[in-house]
């Protein structure tokens, strides 16, 4: 089987690209170096520099691929990067970014979301919204380009960089009156349109933008119930921005409101037909069954809603003999509620008594309601002074981070059926909370020997300090006990987060580079109800070692990029389950008494390891045709990992070794490729273009178990249209073949004592089409 995947991405790239080998690429082909004859511009290093002389594996979208492939989520971005996962879980606020073999399954996630310099990757308590962070950060944004950062960035980009960063950065407001609209329509409702408007309040010294936009798509699926849309989304926004320049400073300040409503997953439950111990079971378009999709009828699930309101400012005073201070002031408040079908069963009816009157549900039918209302305000103040000369450069700084992170519980399993469908008048709320507070001081040195040799140290030091408070007492699958706070706890954290770095240049157009990173991602406290031993986690920590090389060719229209990387990944935060007190496997002693049937928390896996290298390339082959070819390989598994099996399971079994079992949600292999036809059409300078894309992925395993894997996917999306020097206008497809292999599975146990444990598949994209335009004024 391993064979026959590898064999179908190899087709999958050659189809794309029409050329017979994958490799990856830094850029797009629209954006390249080979296609411009311009320098592509990086801030990963909190300055401006030619992507070539960065010694780090950066994905940089320009403009002009921006526009033209929709892209406005991390989802999109994802789609464009390999070695970059976004699975999205059971809630539809689930987000579960992976980068270069680092996975999340629960918590904060390992891949920081930076939007204009400011961190706005969110955290959770919840466990059905792990790594929920900032989807839609960009959907209002006049985005100038996007940019994906390898390996660990906790220097420049702090806390949620354990793995990298994906950096949104727009363009600012203008001093020439200008306005801009985006805008697509398609099926399944898709509608979408934003708009920007620019211009001078004050000549030369005051502009400013306004931006609004209107997003909405119903969703690939439908509720055979009643009819309700499932996985679609709804989002919002206006927002406004300024610049003031004058003498030596430079002010940005940015404010954004943006409401998101994201339908319910359409997905179900199937059985594991392997129970045995060391069974694998294969989940892949033949095992998705799309009559199995519905929730109930008789409730209103609305999926997800929030509210988020951003505010940025962002301040440059230029000091003189090569000195600027920066300081870059970043809020952030989001309110979000989410109701789901749990069960995912077609009726909310319970059938059977457990005790007072108290039901149950039979095998066919099972009552379950994720219900919770979320707030999260972050607050952060960077401080940064730089120094810049032709061969030295420094940066000193400084950075606080405050977030506050509040949640109420109002999830329920089974009751009587006006507790199960009633209003949250009469269901008991649990509150818990999760309160960071980060001090950091960072610094680097970078000294240029004789216009080739290059050496750069940089150190981050972090203190976390973290308290956290739950309602842990009550019983949701009965409606008993307590609503009371009952758990209080605090920790704190310190890492010195080192890099360093050089880099040869062996010409103007080649560069190769070695790095040596640590990162560290904060642990805290399991809030849900589990026994007070197995609530605290550790940190994770990570060194990764990296070699890469950079460079142009044939006149710069080759671009040719490789890294190779090996990461020591230490007490790894990953996720398990103990089975309670209503759980024909329970009660243990990580589940106490009051527990129901199942619970998730973190545990700490002592060792992973990461292998794996990238290759790239994009060639202008001539004035109107260009490839792109990538490739992402990526060997990641467990050394040392000890912990009880979840299925199946026995009550207080002896641990064993998953050692040597691969980390769950990372494919072996990622390729993707693209072959591009542009040329004038029209005497006025108008151009005609036509690209075809694929991307694959191999198999991945789902669970730390490896018992749950699902089949490679390949993908092929085209586009074509016209554009000219402020305009383009095209018609996309993507999904073309409409591969409807699932891309998420989760473990769903025991929650009904009647049935054994399954799969919760999510259902996949479909096949999508549509128009997109953009007019600049």
């Amino acid at each position: 089987m391993r064979k026959r995947e590898f064999m179908v991405g190899a087709a999958t790239l050659a189809i794309a690209i029409g050329a017979p080998t994958g490799v990856y690429a830094q850029t797009t082909p629209a954006d390249t170096a080979a296609d411009s004859g311009t320098e592509i511009i990086v801030t990963a290093r909190r300055r401006e520099e030619s992507l070539i002389d960065v010694p780090i594996a950066i994905n940089a979208l320009g403009e002009g691929s921006i526009v033209e492939k929709g892209v406005n989520s991390v989802d999109k971005v994802a789609q464009l990067t390999p070695g970059l996962q976004m699975d999205r879980g059971f809630s539809p606020a689930e987000i579960r970014p992976s980068l270069r073999g680092i996975a999340l399954t629960e918590g904060r996630s390992n891949v920081a979301i930076i939007v204009d310099g400011v961190d706005v990757t969110g955290v959770t308590l919840n466990n059905i919204l792990g790594g929920s962070g900032a989807q839609t950060a960009a959907a209002l944004m006049d985005l100038e380009r996007i940019e994906v950062v390898k390996g660990p960035q906790t220097v420049y980009f702090g806390r949620s960089a354990f793995a990298g960063a994906i950096q949104f950065i727009s363009r600012e407001p203008s001093f020439t009156t200008g306005a801009k609209i985006d805008g697509a329509l398609g099926d399944r409702g898709r509608r979408e349109i934003t708009a920007h408007i620019t211009g001078p309040v004050v000549d030369d010294t005051l502009a400013v933008k306004l931006s609004g936009t209107y997003r909405n798509f119903n969703g690939f699926y439908k509720n055979p119930g009643n009819g309700q849309h499932l996985g679609g989304s709804e989002t919002y926004g206006v927002g406004g921005s300024a610049l003031l320049k004058t003498g030596a400073l430079k002010l940005k300040t940015q404010l954004s409101y943006l409401r998101d409503h994201i339908q319910p997953n359409a997905g179900y439950i199937t059985p594991r037909t392997n129970t045995t111990l060391f069974g694998v079971n294969y989940i892949g378009e033949k095992e998705f069954d799309q009559s199995q999709i519905g929730i109930s009828t008789n409730t209103d699930y609305y999926g997800y809603k929030a509210n988020t309101w951003r505010g940025v400012i962002n301040g440059e005073l230029d000091l003189g003999d090569g000195f600027t201070l920066n300081a870059i002031t970043g809020y952030n408040r989001t309110k979000g509620s989410i109701k789901l079908d749990f069960d995912n069963k077609p009726d909310n009816t319970p059938a059977g008594t457990i005790t007072n009157g108290i039901q149950n549900c039979v095998p066919a039918i099972c009552v379950g309601i994720f219900d919770s209302d979320t707030s999260l305000r972050q607050l952060s103040q960077e401080v940064r002074l730089n120094y810049d000369n032709d061969a030295f450069h420094a940066l000193l700084g400084g950075y606080y981070f405050d977030e506050n992170y509040t949640e109420v519980d109002y999830t329920r399993f089974v009751g009587s059926q006006s507790f199960v469908t009633g209003s949250r008048s009469n269901i008991p709320g649990r509150p818990s909370g999760l309160f960071t507070n980060t001090y950091s001081a960072f610094g680097s040195l970078e000294y240029e020997f004789a216009d080739a040799f290059t050496l750069t140290g940089e150190l981050r030091f972090n203190h976390e300090k973290i308290r956290a408070y739950a309602a842990t007492l009550f019983n949701s699958l009965n409606s008993s006990g307590s609503t009371a706070i009952n758990f209080r706890g605090k920790t704190s954290f310190d890492a010195w987060l080192p890099r360093v770095s050089a880099s040869y240049k062996i010409d103007p157009d080649t560069n190769v580079y070695a790095t040596i990173s640590k990162g560290s991602k904060p642990g805290g406290f399991n809030t849900g109800a589990v026994a007070d031993s197995v609530r605290p986690f550790g940190q994770e920590k990570i060194w990764t070692y990296e070699l890469g090389t950079k460079g142009r060719f044939l006149d710069r229209r080759l671009t040719l990029d490789a890294a190779i990387y090996y990461s020591d990944w230490r007490d790894i935060q990953v996720t398990t389950v103990c089975f309670g007190q209503n759980s024909p496997f329970g009660p243990e002693a990580q589940c106490p008494a009051f527990a129901g049937i199942t619970t998730n928390y973190i545990i700490n896996a002592k060792k992973a390891t990461v292998k794996g290298f990238e290759l790239g390339a994009g060639l202008k082959a001539t004035d109107w045709l260009t490839f792109n070819a990538n490739y992402a390989y990526t060997d990641s598994k467990y050394k040392d990992f000890a912990a009880r099996d979840v299925f199946p399971a026995v009550a207080g079994a002896t641990p064993r070794q998953f050692g040597g079992n691969r980390v769950q949600w990372i494919p072996k292999h990622s390729l993707s490729g693209s072959t591009r036809v542009e040329a004038p059409v029209m005497d006025d300078g108008t151009k005609g273009f036509f690209e075809v894309s694929g991307r694959y992925r191999s198999g991945k395993y789902v669970r730390f178990d490896n018992r749950v894997r699902l089949d490679a996917k390949a993908v092929f999306d085209l586009q074509f249209g016209l554009k000219g020097d402020s305009w383009s206008a095209s018609i996309f497809v993507d999904n073309v073949l409409n591969d409807t292999t699932p891309d998420f599975s989760r473990y769903y146990g025991n929650w009904n004592p009647n049935r054994t444990n399954g799969e919760y598949i999510v259902a996949p994209p479909k096949r999508a089409f549509g128009v997109r335009a953009s007019k600049e004024f």
